[in-house]
């Protein structure tokens, strides 16, 4: 047995070949990097920037803290570091590598159950518990000072670009008036975005880019670094793959493997998303065509309206000519009713003039006849009465 953890011990040394230092942005080697107080101390200061009487003395720290409200169910949160200081500060330090849902929700959240943890530690504290009952209630809603700070390997937008950014409580009028100052300087949150630190080891100027930089980049270094500064050099040290033990060695193996599965997922929503995109570039396509066609649909119904349009137009222009052809049509039914009723009496006269014509020949027939008979020439009865001697004679 003793064998074969030698054995996995050296294999996991074997795979770092190469690189002397264990990755400190998996939690294993973060939490042997900070597993110190001088070290923890060092940072801290330098990172928020403490000096004088401001300046971390002495602190007391736990890995893994876990944390319980009931509210009204039982809730519980793990800190990566949680650290308090001689002078009450609350501190968590959170090392995060990816980005997921309601990441900024999960980091009010951490700093609710730290102001709450805070608040209940100090009402505890023997301090506390030597004030008088007045002066207790005088100090009902005293916050003592609560810093959250999130590591982040992964770009996080809101930093705006920056590699570190403080975030405070704000005035919306105040930051509207271009006189942003925090509200309260109880609590504030550290934010360190290490995708956004690019600084080379030439570049390194003071102790705070100089804890950034060994965060970001320990895990590919490829030779053992000294920075003449006790704890940056002690801090590297504790993450010497050369040095680590075989729980260290196995955790970290452990948490870059569940860091594998993750990347597992990652690469498995990526080619989800890359089938999303292309659904969504053919959807887009067929968007594209359906605009299209919708395009020559109305320009075929615009054509099919201006032909509307026309027929109607046309069928008006008909409609007046045909108008016009009954008006002149009943005008012509008129003037031939007209023509008509005069023909009828233009005959009526015609035959009552025939009438009055034979009935005036039959008198001159008749006279001339009677002539004859009393012996008036034929010739003389011809020429008075205009009947040709023939007629005469035929009486």
């Amino acid at each position: 047995m003793k064998k074969q953890n030698v054995s996995n011990v050296e294999r996991i040394r074997e795979s770092y070949k190469g690189r002397p230092y264990l990755d400190p942005t998996y939690d294993p080697a973060f939490k042997e990097f900070f597993d110190d107080e001088t070290t923890l101390k060092e940072f801290l200061n330098h990172l928020l920037h403490l000096e004088g009487k401001e300046k971390i003395e002495q602190l007391t720290f736990s890995f893994d803290n876990h944390l319980r409200l009931r509210t009204p169910y039982l809730k519980e949160i793990v800190f990566d570091i949680y650290a308090t200081t001689a002078s009450g500060r609350f501190i968590n330090i959170e090392m995060q590598r990816a980005n997921h849902s309601f990441f900024l929700d999960r980091v009010i959240l951490y700093n609710a159950f730290l102001t709450i943890n805070a608040k209940q530690s100090l009402e505890r504290s023997l301090d506390f518990q030597a004030l008088r009952d007045f002066e207790k209630q005088h100090k009902l809603y005293e916050l003592p000072e609560t810093i959250s700070i999130w590591v982040c390997n992964f770009d996080l937008k809101e930093t705006n670009g920056k590699y570190i950014d403080t975030w405070n409580l704000y005035s919306d009028a105040a930051i509207r008036e271009g006189n942003a100052i925090p509200i309260t300087q109880k609590n504030k949150y550290i934010i360190v975005n290490l995708t956004r630190f690019t600084k080379s080891l030439k570049e390194i100027k003071n102790p705070e880019d100089a804890w950034l930089y060994l965060l970001k980049n320990a895990g590919k270094f490829d030779k053992i670094q000294e920075f003449e500064n006790f704890a940056l050099d002690s801090a590297l040290e504790r993450i010497r793959v050369d040095f680590a033990g075989e729980e260290l060695l196995n955790a970290q193996e452990s948490s870059m493997l569940t860091q594998g599965e993750i990347n597992c997922r990652l690469a498995e929503i990526a080619l989800k998303t890359e089938e999303f995109q292309r659904k969504n570039e053919a959807f887009l396509q067929q968007s594209k065509a359906f605009q299209q066609q919708s395009k020559a649909f109305q320009q075929q119904k615009e054509e099919f309206q201006q032909q509307k349009e026309e027929f109607q137009r046309k069928s008006e222009e008909l409609n007046h000519k045909t108008e016009e052809f009954q008006r002149k049509s009943e005008e012509l039914n008129h003037k031939t009713e007209e023509f008509q009723r005069k023909s009828e009496k233009l005959r009526l006269e015609k035959e009552k003039m025939n009438v009055e014509y034979q009935k005036i020949f039959a008198e001159k027939h008749a006279m001339a006849k009677a002539l004859l008979q009393d012996g008036v020439a034929i010739e003389v009865i011809a020429k008075n009465f205009g009947l040709s001697v023939e007629e005469i004679r035929a009486l």
